[in-house]
């Protein structure tokens, strides 16, 4: 059973946060993946929140969660003594993430001509704000500015006043979120490489800017804009549509929060209306909408959803969870993160994995498999390294230095 669909894949990483989460699904995928940072540490170790709380960079649960399954080494690339030892590792690399600011490894003389004479098969990936080119190449970017600029944000936010305004203001999904769409595209497209170069035998280089992938990522909103010319209303815990949709998110009897799919075609809503009345709270709604052809519009919408308010707020969120699951209804419980630790059905899906710490003596559950493939299981640890942790493995094993050249690298603050 191969380790990984990438078993035999080396990938070498330069960057910062823009690139890591490339690098973890390399890593997870079975490739051998080499962090390189520079002496001490690369600057995401100082993201936190920390394990107990120690700010420490070896202690980031930022960095442990985007680097578990690599390799790290410390290298001061603008150093003089540095040029030949990364040219060696990009030379034996087949995938370099290039996420530095823009053109770092142009101006040490690794351009993409260059590179490409230093190792012809190498898949050049290079993430960056706003592209190589083009008027805004220049532009200085952060996560949040790519999620609005992009236009994720306008699509996430609360519900609109009823005349369609909005008192609050658009939200971003979730931290890291444009580097997770950036990462996973230009994951995606380096696979596709690594494909086509089993075929032409040549590498490629992959210009990849973020706000180009997360610009396309705003599910209906910018092409409802270009074919209607009309906006999408941001809403509470559903999708970003052109009109008000019923609610989905109701408090239960224990104080605690069910979600609800509501039932976008006649057959699902015959089935929410069957459930409510089984649970003594459709009787307005057999009254009132009796016709299936009628169940829909702002009073249908209202009628639901005071129905749906009080059958949910008679019931704990597990239990009425369940029961309506067993009808066969999109229902489920807001849980808080660790809650998901202990279900049975994550545990079977390989969801969360335990990774081991020995500097620490312990052990802590990771984010695991985001797919399942029987014969390429994914990687799942170990640990993200320590600072430099892989020094002499690589340079020593990798490159030919002995360990008297590593140490003498060390002291001269090269790597």
């Amino acid at each position: 059973m191969a380790d990984g669909f990438l078993f035999d894949v080396k990938v070498l990483e330069l960057g910062d946060e823009k690139g890591e989460f490339c690098g973890k699904l390399f890593a997870g995928a079975g490739a051998e993946v080499i962090k390189v940072e520079p002496p001490g540490g690369g600057p995401s170790r100082l993201n936190g929140p920390f394990y107990q709380d120690q700010p420490d960079p070896t202690r980031s649960l930022y960095f442990w969660h985007y680097n578990v399954g690599k390799r790290g080494v410390t290298l001061d690339i603008h150093a003089p003594r540095a040029k030949a030892m990364l040219e060696k590792l990009i030379a034996r690399s087949d995938v370099l993430i290039d996420s530095l600011p823009l053109d770092t490894l142009s101006r040490l003389g690794l351009d993409w001509p260059a590179l490409r004479k230093l190792n012809p098969r190498l898949i050049y990936l290079v993430i960056t704000p706003f592209g190589r080119s083009g008027p805004w190449r220049d532009y200085k970017a952060t996560d949040l500015i790519h999620l609005a600029l992009g236009g994720p944000m306008m699509c996430c936010g609360y519900d609109p006043k009823p005349d369609g305004t909005y008192d609050t203001p658009p939200i971003a999904p979730q931290m890291w979120h444009a580097y997770h769409i950036a990462c996973n595209q230009a994951f995606i497209a380096a696979v596709g490489a690594l494909i086509g170069r089993e075929m032409s035998g040549a590498g490629e280089m992959i210009d990849l800017p973020i706000h180009q992938a997360v610009a396309v990522s705003t599910e209906v909103d910018v092409p409802i804009w270009i074919y209607s010319q009309k906006p999408v209303l941001r809403q509470t815990g559903r999708h970003a549509v052109q009109r008000v949709t019923p609610q989905a998110q109701f408090k239960t009897a224990d104080g605690r929060y069910s979600m609800l799919l509501l039932g976008i075609t006649p057959r699902e809503s015959a089935a929410l209306i069957e459930f409510l009345t089984e649970k003594g709270f459709g009787a307005e709604l057999n009254e009132k909408f009796k016709d299936p052809t009628s169940r829909r519009g702002p009073e249908f919408n209202a009628c639901l959803t005071g129905a749906l308010t009080r059958c949910m707020g008679a019931y704990g969120v597990e239990e009425i969870w369940r029961e309506a699951q067993r009808k066969r209804i999109s229902w489920a419980a807001v849980r808080l993160p660790e809650e998901n630790l202990g279900d049975e059905h994550w545990r079977m899906r390989q969801t969360f994995a335990r990774v081991e710490h020995p500097e620490l003596g312990a052990s802590f559950n990771y984010v695991g498999a985001p797919t399942l493939a029987e014969q390429c299981p994914w990687r799942t640890g170990p640990r993200a390294p320590l600072p430099g942790e892989h020094n002499q493995e690589i340079y020593g094993g990798q490159l030919g230095l002995d360990a008297e050249q590593v140490e003498d690298l060390r002291r001269q603050g090269v790597i």
